[in-house]
């Protein structure tokens, strides 16, 4: 009850949302899972949601663990190097369009830590190629700090992969 209150609080006082994530749906039933999914697309139905399933190359999908979802966590890793990511999923019967998500933070850590460095300008710009060369986007985790602000470290890291991507015209 305290999750979907939270949810519809979420989804109906703050504006449009981009994505919602469920991590760890492992630990909730199948059921809710489903009762989750459909609440959060009737309150906001652009809104992309993700059951988190865990730290994988999104090879293997987990459905008794991560259905349903818009979405497949591709976590900590980049997606499988032989095959790419794989975006057409046979899913309880049903052909699904289950595109990926690198997912991993801008330094090591996945809240904030003061000494937590963003990555090198080289290894950002070379998984954000490497990413959507295989199919899959790249979301990188961005923690705020005590005060609720992006740290200014994590923001040059931000501002310089950005401008390397225009300098390949991308």
């Amino acid at each position: 009850d305290f999750q979907s209150a939270q949810i519809e609080e979420l989804l109906t006082q703050y504006g449009p949302v981009g994505e919602v994530w469920i991590d760890i749906p492992a630990v909730l039933p199948r059921f809710y899972r489903q009762e989750l999914y459909d609440q959060i697309a009737g309150l906001q139905p652009e809104t992309v949601i993700m059951m988190n399933n865990g730290i994988s190359d999104g090879s293997n999908y987990p459905i008794a663990k991560a259905w349903p979802a818009d979405i497949i966590a591709i976590e900590r890793f980049l997606p499988n190097s032989h095959t790419g990511h794989v975006k057409l999923r046979e899913i309880e019967g049903k052909k699904y369009y289950m595109p990926g998500e690198v997912c991993d933070p801008i330094g090591r850590e996945w809240f904030f830590t003061e000494d937590d460095q963003p990555r090198s300008d080289a290894e950002l710009l070379g998984m954000y190629l490497v990413s959507i060369s295989r199919g899959a986007n790249l979301l990188l985790d961005v923690g705020p700090d005590k005060h609720g602000l992006i740290p200014e470290k994590h923001i040059g890291a931000l501002q310089r992969l950005r401008a390397n991507l225009d300098k390949l015209g991308l």
